[in-house]
């Protein structure tokens, strides 16, 4: 890590009590505070060729969505998008601190229903919001949900998310994170917000079993073959214990077909609530 770099980026977005908290890829992690409040700061690395304006680009992408939407399931944006260097090799900006773990970090031991419950519900209102933008998340995995302290869960890291309405910058990037992904994923589909929907769905049945309900390993294209042709077991042939109204939310969310699951956040929200007796 470039201590000029994390000098410039200081400098640039006004922190103060810097320190390290993740570097991998391209992306640097930054621990600081903002106008005395606890914060994170987020550096994406840009190279110095074509992919390197795509990067800058889905950062910027990434926080303009952020800013626009509100939810208390989804990580705020504290700032605007800040390039460093010129020709850039930065782009960082600053988000809200989430004290907890991500979820890939709590997948080592099988979940109780009530933390799947919670998992379901919470992110199907960040959903809600996001989808009511018409904004489509493509990238929600284990790694992209934050257990909080407090047992709840925020979406984060929407770098790959594309609203519906404009044109698509993952350049010959594939969205999604293998093991995570939709049958829309597959390079030819299109990911709309039932695809986020199988992507929980995943999560879900990933927390209650230990595994993923489609295999993700094989040969290249094995995987998307059985995405798009294969319709994923009921959870209750992996894990029989899971008690009905759940495995029937799972298994609607795991649907192959988009039309067959719930179509966004805003119905799977409805049915937890109907289910759990919430309003």
């Amino acid at each position: 890590m470039s201590q000029t770099l994390v000098q410039d980026v200081t400098a640039a977005l006004g922190l103060e009590d810097v320190t390290p908290l993740i570097q991998g890829g391209q992306k640097i992690v930054l621990k600081c505070t903002l106008s005395g409040a606890e914060a994170v700061a987020k550096i994406v690395l840009v190279s110095n060729d074509p992919n390197g304006r795509i990067t800058s680009e889905r950062a910027h992408r990434e926080v303009e969505l952020l800013s626009t939407v509100d939810s208390p399931r989804v990580v705020k944006v504290l700032t605007d998008a800040v390039e460093i260097g010129d020709p850039t090799e930065a782009v960082c900006w600053v988000e809200e601190y989430l004290d907890g773990q991500d979820v890939r970090q709590t997948l080592n031991t099988i979940w109780s229903e009530d933390d799947v419950w919670t998992l379901l519900g919470d992110i199907a209102v960040a959903l809600e919001a996001c989808h009511e933008l018409d904004v489509v998340h493509r990238d929600l995995s284990a790694g992209n949900v934050r257990k909080t302290a407090d047992g709840r869960f925020v979406l984060m890291d929407p770098g790959l998310a594309r609203h519906l309405e404009r044109t698509a910058i993952t350049g010959h990037f594939q969205p999604g994170t293998p093991g995570w992904r939709s049958p829309e994923h597959v390079p030819g589909g299109e990911p709309s917000p039932a695809s986020d929907i199988f992507a929980l769905g995943i999560l879900a049945f990933y927390a209650l079993t230990g595994g993923f309900p489609v295999d993700p390993n094989g040969a290249p294209g094995e995987y998307d073959r059985r995405l798009t042709d294969e319709q994923a077991a009921p959870i209750k042939s992996v894990a029989a214990g899971v008690s009905d109204q759940l495995a029937q939310v799972i298994d609607t969310c795991l649907q192959r077909q988009p039309a067959r699951r719930f179509l966004d956040g805003r119905e799977l929200r409805e049915r937890i609530a109907t289910i759990r007796g919430e309003s």
